[in-house]
């Protein structure tokens, strides 16, 4: 009787690293825990009850009106000082990998705190209060770099604190004085060096990646394949009708298909990871990535592995534009007290005047008392400076306004 007894079936295993939840410490000297503690106490400032008696929760709204930014900056006070104490010090981001459709619960307590930073630098602006403008221009920028250290969606609450911070002020740099430029161009070094690699983010996202091959073995596990297309989309169905036919021949297939599916969100992050470490002018092209002859889990990987290369592309705008900022505030702070631009930008480090899309310097003018520098950008030509309404193409520019 033992020998004909069917052997046990194949194990499930577990694709991405278990981590333990983050559970901050008002104690600590990471600047992670203070962000932490200050997205939920800024998520529970935004919920405000009405005359009417309902609650509003305003981290759910996209237009807020002037006289109500007012009053949630004044509501988020406590946590947005928690979170400026908290970007003084370093930042060791905790990562846990998520599957597809598991949340970030900071995320919205940091897009309101995001907001109030804004909202006030605007408002500092409007007031003359430039000092302050540029101090909250510099905070949210170091902060935002800070959360750019998990995975692609942590990456782009980040990167935006960044972006938003330099829209509202880079208008007005032509209005600070020297000693305003120069706090400018020390805060938004310091910020500079804050920003991971992104190969960091790409070694993150691989986990997430793994976290969403794990999450379809447990639906496959479950016998509930059909939630995935509900959850994904009917773009995935066929991939869901393929994963249901393996069920007849489990102890065979299924480890052979789980596995491949896994070694391609290994691969897929590796590849965006070893591309990331080059100049946009040297990159391949994604069609080159290695991926395995047979993929029955193509869909799948198209609605999984899809995060990276929007968020290479937004990482390298907001890097050349932070290097511009920089650069643009040091020219011009020289031509404030010399009367003068800089003939070169051969006064600056390597690494601040290279542009991340040409891998060679910024492209740079002077004559005289007047400058412009600026990045090739997407299609790596240089333009002569021409630019869109949004600064993006053909080149790329800081985004200022003539004066």
């Amino acid at each position: 009787m033992t020998g004909c007894s069917q052997p046990a079936p194949p194990a499930y295993p577990k694709w991405a690293k278990e981590v333990q939840p983050f559970a901050p410490s008002p104690s600590s000297d990471n600047a992670f825990d203070g962000y932490v503690t200050a997205a939920r106490e800024a998520a529970e400032a935004a919920v405000v009850a009405g005359e009417d008696g309902k609650r509003r929760d305003f981290s759910l709204r996209t237009n807020v009106r002037p006289f109500e930014r007012r009053m949630l900056i004044e509501r988020l006070a406590s946590a947005v000082r928690r979170f400026r104490r908290s970007s003084e010090q370093d930042c060791d981001f905790y990562f846990a990998p998520k599957n597809p459709v598991e949340g970030d619960s900071n995320e919205q307590g940091w897009r309101m705190i995001r907001n109030s930073l804004i909202w006030q630098i605007e408002f500092a602006v409007e007031r003359g209060d430039l000092d302050t403008a540029v101090s909250l221009a510099c905070l949210a920028t170091k902060a935002g770099f800070d959360l750019t250290g998990g995975a692609a969606a942590n990456a782009d609450i980040g990167l935006q604190f960044a972006d938003d911070a330099r829209r509202a002020i880079a208008p007005h740099i032509f209005r600070l004085n020297s000693a305003q430029l120069s706090r400018l161009t020390a805060g938004m070094k310091r910020a500079l060096n804050a920003l991971p690699e992104m190969s960091q983010i790409a070694e993150n996202e691989k986990q997430n990646f793994l976290a969403g091959v794990d999450w379809i073995q447990e639906h496959y596990r479950a016998k509930t394949l059909d939630q995935i297309d509900e959850l994904l989309g009917s773009y995935v169905r066929d991939a869901t009708t393929h994963l249901k036919q393996v069920r007849k021949d489990d102890r065979e297939k299924r480890p052979a298909y789980f596995s491949g599916f896994a070694k391609e969100a290994e691969s897929t992050a590796d590849w965006y990871r070893s591309q990331s470490a080059l100049p946009v002018a040297k990159r391949a092209k994604a069609e080159t990535m290695p991926l395995a002859k047979e993929r029955p889990w193509r869909r799948y990987a198209t609605s999984l592995f899809g995060t990276l290369e929007p968020i290479q592309a937004r990482y390298d705008a907001t890097l050349a534009r932070t290097r511009l900022m920089i650069l643009a505030g040091e020219v011009l702070r020289q031509v404030k007290i010399a009367g003068v631009a800089p003939s070169t930008l051969d006064g600056f480090t390597k690494e601040l005047r290279t542009d991340p899309f040409s891998g060679s310097d910024f492209e740079y003018r002077a004559v005289g008392a007047e400058s412009m520098v600026y990045s090739v950008g997407a299609n790596l030509v240089d333009d002569q400076g021409d630019t869109d309404a949004l600064f993006n193409a053909p080149d790329l520019t800081l985004e200022t306004k003539a004066r």
